[in-house]
């Protein structure tokens, strides 16, 4: 199979960038516990386009392993506090951030992860694997084995250019932190039963100029070429799996 059939859609590219900027942003929200909740449900959500973008119409709970981690169960006091948390918390004033959102160490790796996590998903779904017809369990036992790949190819390349990039699209001013943290509570804040709408994935702003903006950086040539070869690791990890 081509390369450009495996490539996933720009749509999806840009859905992920989207929710990679909430799980970075959850490390400036002084809340605990809807901190990681934030983080999971905005992983959770780029997971669930990328299922739909797929053709997959079974809940994105089948397949938890892919955005909780292959050990599961991780977040879930985190999943129960956003069922329960008050509005006047997810909705607390955002305070004056100084810090260049980009330049924070590990936010650029935060939204890698998750761009490169649904790249991974897409091209598993692509070759046809968590087909809507498989046995609960067998699906199950499969996103292990996919997350397992993934993180196995994560942590065997040096992704430090492709990080770089992203920072770059990230760093543009000072605007931004304050402006990803109030889009991170409102979209992924709220409680778990309330599904996030197609338009909340196309913020406009400082979020949406920044997201543009890495989308950019991912099409570049020479970055175009990392991600190619962490498909390929991420092939490797999974035959080994």
């Amino acid at each position: 199979m081509s390369p450009d059939a495996i490539r996933p859609p720009a749509t999806l590219v840009g859905q992920a960038v989207v929710c990679g900027i909430a799980v970075a942003a959850a490390r400036f929200v002084p809340v605990p516990l809807l901190d990681d909740a934030i983080r999971l449900r905005a992983t959770q959500v780029a997971v669930v386009r990328t299922l739909r973008a797929g053709g997959r119409e079974y809940p994105s709970k089948r397949v938890a392993p892919l955005y909780e981690g292959a050990e599961g169960g991780v977040f879930a006091e985190a999943m129960k506090y956003l069922r329960s948390v008050p509005r006047r918390v997810v909705l607390f004033p955002v305070r004056k951030y100084v810090a260049i959102f980009g330049a924070v160490r590990g936010v650029p790796a935060d939204v890698m992860k998750v761009v490169l996590l649904s790249r991974a998903i897409n091209r598993s779904l692509v070759q046809g694997r968590l087909a809507d017809g498989t046995d609960k369990k067998e699906r199950e036992a499969e996103a292990k084995e996919l997350r397992r790949a993934f993180d196995e190819a994560l942590k065997g390349m040096d992704l430090s250019l492709l990080k770089a990039a992203i920072g770059d699209g990230l760093s543009q001013g000072r605007k931004l932190t304050p402006a990803a943290v109030k889009f991170a509570r409102q979209t992924f804040g709220k409680s778990a039963d309330e599904p996030v709408r197609d338009a909340e994935l196309e913020p406009d702003g400082e979020v949406g100029k920044s997201a543009e903006r890495v989308e950019k950086a991912l099409n570049r040539p020479e970055i175009q070429v990392i991600l190619e070869r962490f498909d390929e690791e991420f092939e490797k990890a999974r035959k080994r799996n």
